[in-house]
């Protein structure tokens, strides 16, 4: 099963314009300007502070006030990037009410907290309920902003991966390759959000096999990124990991290695040894460690993902899944079948409940343990089980 990937979401802070401000305002809005700021270098720790107390200070000004619901909404964001996503979702629910009170709701700033709270959803494996903000928030967006606005880019790129997540390639190539066009038209081909909608693009390419293809374009994408952020960015560790995962997939070993420590060095650094992207580089460390077939210094490794998956995302998400199914994958390869099973089962359970019991991972995780009752000798449970999966196949359709 492929490894779960870090998100590729782009997160919509608002920094508002609001006029001439009084000496509060005035107050108020540098302190939110070096929280953004502080955020975008990864000094995470730093700028919650600083969030913290633009909350306190706008909270002081009523449910109404437009400087609450940019708090919250900017609160909200920081606390999604570091993975504390019960802490966000309340603070975006805030900010959406308080925005609907202030501004609208064909509002932008409206908008922009939608798009973040569909983010959210996505990322804890809630596709049916982030796929309807998205859509509205694009609409908005495209009405408010323009057509070829960043504010759409992000949007369109949001809904490509979330068509990803969901293998739906065909959807999520052509939303790709829009925000694509849109980021290099309204914001320049060596911007933030160009450099993005590669990784997105390259991300669905490296889903569809098209390995030579993806590398170029996560090639292209590191380089704006690290020329805008430096070598030991978040976003920086997000594609350098996916350049790791390609040159595993591609049996490139002594590629992927040194590159997958240099993540988990980044990630742990940055965002604290509990976040689930750390979770991601354990993972592929171990991914790479059992495909050379070093067993013992595999097992640690998932088993520690496995513990930050559970505790930051719970146990229901679908990246625990494909780390449950990943360990089921050591297990049967050296002999422990009945432990093989266990996993196996838990990870189809969960996906088949995320996505439905077509899903390619679904698929997948079934395959497996259809192996596992073959090689215990149940064959008649195996063959009851490759009958729900005969005619599906884990492999994704062609680019249009």
């Amino acid at each position: 099963m492929r490894t779960p990937s870090c998100l590729a979401i782009l997160l919509l802070v608002v920094i508002g314009c609001a006029g001439q401000l009084s000496a509060d305002e005035s107050s108020w809005r540098t302190r939110m300007q070096q929280a953004n700021r502080l955020d975008q270098a990864g000094r995470y720790s730093e700028a919650q502070s600083l969030y913290l107390a633009a909350v306190d200070e706008a909270e002081k000004s009523g449910k109404s006030d437009w400087r609450l619901a940019e708090s919250l909404n900017n609160l909200g964001a920081h606390y999604f990037h570091c993975g504390k996503y019960d802490q966000a979702e309340p603070l975006y629910r805030r900010a959406l009410e308080a925005w609907k009170t202030s501004r609208g709701e064909a509002h932008r700033d409206t908008a922009l907290t939608m798009n973040n709270l569909a983010a959210l959803y996505r990322a804890q494996g809630r596709y049916a309920e982030a796929e309807p903000l998205y859509t509205s928030a694009l609409k908005v967006l495209e009405q408010t902003s323009g057509p070829n606005s960043v504010d759409v880019g992000i949007g369109l790129n949001n809904l490509a991966e979330l068509y990803r997540t969901e293998a739906r390639h065909d959807q999520a190539a052509i939303f790709a390759r829009q925000a694509l066009e849109v980021a290099e038209r309204g914001a320049g081909p060596e911007s933030p959000i160009a450099a993005s909608s590669l990784h997105t693009l390259a991300a669905i390419y490296r889903d569809l096999g098209k390995n030579e293809e993806s590398s170029a374009l996560l090639n292209r994408s590191l380089e704006i990124q690290e020329k805008i952020h430096g070598p030991e960015h978040p976003l920086v560790a997000t594609t350098l990991g996916n350049l790791a995962e390609l040159y595993t997939a591609q049996r490139q070993y002594e590629k992927a290695e040194p590159l997958a420590q240099r993540v988990l060095a980044i990630r742990e650094k940055t965002l604290g040894p509990k976040h689930p992207n750390v979770a991601v580089s354990l993972n592929n460390l171990a991914q790479i460690a059992r495909l050379q077939g070093q067993y013992a210094e595999a097992e640690p490794l998932y088993r520690r993902a496995l513990t930050v998956w559970k505790e930051s995302l719970g146990p229901d998400h679908p990246d625990l899944a494909k780390g449950l199914n990943n360990l089921g994958d050591l297990y049967f390869s050296s002999g422990r079948n009945a432990a093989a099973e266990r996993l196996f089962s838990r990870s189809l359970e969960i996906l088949e409940n995320a996505f439905g019991p077509k899903h390619p991972d679904v698929v997948t995780a079934g395959r497996n343990l259809v192996k596992v009752y073959r090689a215990q000798g149940r064959h008649r449970k195996a063959e009851q089980l490759e009958a729900r999966f005969r005619g599906l196949r884990n492999a994704a359709v062609s680019l249009p």
